[in-house]
């Protein structure tokens, strides 16, 4: 029986260093493959010693600092904001004989800015004491911040800039009806203040936005239907603002003019985040 397994060996070793000379190239074929298969028998096993190992830990019981944790509360919800109820009590408020300690003149178009909470400010636009849009503006600093900063509350003047920027020619191609900006005028420190379109203080650069609707969560107040609201009061202000009519101006309040004036209490005048 040795003998035939000596021969064999024999015959093996023969056969190999025939295929050495003739066919080398086969030769590293069969170590490649044979190098790949030993990898692949290698890596089997990791494998099923990672499951042998999964499979014992997943049945070892918690530990005191395994134990699992409280489920997260769900917040509650918060109810919607009934902006509508609060602009009539406001509207309601200001047709009262009784005169406010701050008044708003008929002959204004007022902005009552009634939060801001550190990036960008909410208000409420009204034209001869009626509530005309909804406001956006960057967020209150005592010191400017180029490009980041609302402007101080105020009366300034409104007047076409008849100069054609690219924002001009721009907000041309896009409305027919549009020709030059209006500019809030006077302000110290400022220049090129608009009333433009946009949804988040990333539009604005100091300037007012207007919209029909308004989005006030947690993480990014914004406006909605701003286009909308924009050409609407774009039609109602821009015939006033030919050379031959009288001036109009702006009056820009912050938010302490409702607890001044007690039109909305602190409580009604929040808003919660949604």
């Amino acid at each position: 029986m040795n003998r035939y397994l000596v021969l064999f060996f024999l015959v093996i070793v023969v056969v190999l260093a025939l295929v050495f000379f003739t066919e080398p190239q086969l030769l590293d074929k069969i170590w490649m493959w044979l190098v790949g298969f030993i990898g692949y028998i290698i890596l089997l096993i990791e494998k099923g010693a990672e499951g042998l190992k999964e499979l014992f830990t997943s049945r070892k019981p918690a530990t005191e600092k395994e134990k699992p944790t409280d489920p997260v509360p769900t917040p509650t919800p918060q109810p919607p904001v009934n902006w509508e109820e609060k602009i009539k009590k406001i509207e309601e408020r200001l047709k009262e004989e009784r005169p406010l300690t701050i008044p708003l003149s008929k002959n204004y178009v007022t902005l009552l800015r009634y939060k801001d909470d550190g990036q960008t400010t909410l208000g409420l636009l009204f034209i001869h004491n009626r509530f005309f849009a909804y406001t956006l503006e960057d967020t209150h600093r005592d010191e400017k911040k180029d490009g980041n900063t609302r402007i101080p509350q105020g009366t300034y003047p409104l007047e076409l800039n008849r100069n054609l920027t690219d924002l001009t020619q721009r907000y041309r191609n896009m409305f027919s009806w549009f020709d030059f900006h209006i500019e809030i005028k006077e302000i110290p420190n400022y220049n090129l203040v608009y009333i433009h379109i946009g949804n988040t203080h990333q539009d604005t650069r100091g300037c007012v936005l207007v919209a029909d609707g308004i989005t006030d969560s947690s993480t990014q107040s914004m406006i909605t239907y701003s286009r909308l609201a924009f050409e609407r009061l774009y039609k109602t202000l821009r015939p006033l603002l030919n050379e031959n009519q009288a001036p109009i101006s702006i009056q820009i309040l912050n938010e302490d003019w409702f607890e001044k004036v007690h039109v909305l209490s602190e409580k009604e005048i929040a808003v919660p985040s949604t």
